[in-house]
């Protein structure tokens, strides 16, 4: 019989032997979804997204809390299915006894809405259509881990709600410590417009733009633009003032001629 142990840096379920300790920069996060091949998927795309990120697949929550039992620690949970029927809200409320303090965020088709508001409600950080392109989804992952909440537009839009069941907001408005300028800034972000047209559109200098966009990432606490365009996007659209058009552009024109 081998006498030496198994590799402790696998990550696959067949190992479940990982050690609890980790390096300083190390980020752990598990991976749950029955389909291998989606797992695999989306393992090799969130291990290109970030180097420091050691994802841990398995195909079902219990394995999850086997290894949290043993010591092991996690910074995020993806929980991934075909379909949101295919979600079990037990294993979903299984996940976060045992991890009290750890983001769920939950991929799967989203042809319905109902069931899909029924999994942010039980208690999990976002939903993540399987439609989301994959940069989009690293996003919202880097978004959560943040500290902030993605959910889809569709899914909090009031629409086929009653006055009797006020919708409770699953995320407050990311924009309520940003100036009313800052918000406009954001609001164009989100659309993907750059510096230079946010300039042009706001009838200010590419520099400012900048400074705005600063001073957003900041009272966000996102790491980048995308991010708070993401948190933006989640929570709704956001109306832009654009400014009038003033004299300067017509004292220019006429100053050429």
């Amino acid at each position: 019989m081998d006498s030496n142990p198994a590799d402790t840096r696998t990550t696959s379920a067949a190992e479940p032997r990982i050690a609890a300790h980790r390096a300083p920069t190390e980020t752990v996060l598990a991976l749950i979804d029955q389909s291998r091949l989606r797992r695999e998927c989306l393992k090799l795309a969130m291990a290109q997204h970030n180097a420091r990120w050691r994802v841990v697949d398995m195909a079902s929550a219990a394995e999850v809390v086997r290894l949290v039992d043993a010591g092991q620690r996690f910074d995020l949970v993806l929980v991934g299915a075909a379909t949101s029927e295919h979600i079990d809200l037990d294993e979903i409320e299984m996940l976060r006894g045992s991890l009290p303090d750890t983001p769920i965020v939950v991929s799967a088709e989203s042809e319905n809405p109902h069931r899909a508001r029924l999994i942010l409600k039980a208690g999990t950080r976002g939903f993540l259509p399987a439609s989301l392109s994959l940069k989009v989804m690293m996003g919202a992952l880097d978004l959560v881990m943040a500290g902030g909440v993605y959910v889809p537009s569709s899914l909090i839009e009031p629409s086929q709600t009653r006055a009797a069941e006020p919708v409770r907001p699953t995320m407050r408005e990311p924009w309520s410590e940003l100036t009313r300028r800052q918000r406009d800034v954001l609001g164009l972000i989100s659309q993907g417009k750059s510096n230079k047209l946010i300039a042009d559109a706001l009838d200010m200098s590419e520099s400012t733009v900048k400074a705005h966009v600063k001073q957003i990432i900041k009272r966000l606490r996102v790491a980048n633009r995308t991010q708070a365009a993401l948190l933006a996007a989640a929570a709704g659209p956001l109306h832009v003032a654009v400014p009038a058009m003033s004299a300067r552009p017509a004292a220019a024109v006429a100053a050429v001629r």
